[in-house]
C-alpha cells in the first residue's frame, strides 16, 4: 500500500494502519522487515488493548504459529464513519492488493 500512497490521497483517502502490539513492539517488528517508522509516511495507530480490533471483530481470531493473534483485514470507511467495503482475512496473507482497493475509491466517487 505505501507504494501507492500517491494514488490514495488523490483520491481523497486516507491510508492508516492499526497495529495490535506496543508501540516499541511495531517498531521492533518494522526493523526485523528491513524498515523504520521513517519508511511509514501514514497514520499507524498502536492498539496493544486490542479496543479497535475488538470493535471491528478481528481481535484474536487466527492461530499464527503457536498463538492467537489478530486476523489481518482491510476496511474502507467513508466521511460519514460507513464501511464501504471489508476483507476479513482467512489466512495472513489474504489482503486485498492497493489496486483492488483503489478500484473500490475510485467506484465511491
Amino acid at each position: 500500500m505505501r507504494e501507492n500512497l500517491r494514488q490514495f490521497e488523490d483520491l481523497d483517502a486516507v491510508l492508516l494502519a492499526i497495529d495490535p502490539h506496543e508501540a516499541w513492539s511495531a517498531k521492533y517488528l518494522l526493523k526485523e522487515t528491513g524498515f523504520s517508522t521513517d519508511d511509514v509516511s501514514y497514520p499507524m495507530l498502536t492498539d496493544p488493548s486490542l479496543t479497535v480490533s475488538a470493535a471491528y471483530g478481528v481481535a484474536f481470531q487466527m492461530r499464527i504459529h503457536t498463538e492467537l493473534s489478530n486476523r489481518p483485514a482491510t476496511f474502507v470507511i467513508d466521511k460519514a464513519g460507513t464501511i464501504r467495503f471489508e476483507q476479513r482475512a482467512k489466512t495472513f496473507a489474504d489482503r486485498p492488493t492497493a489496486d483492488q482497493i483503489i478500484q473500490v475509491l475510485k467506484n465511491l466517487n
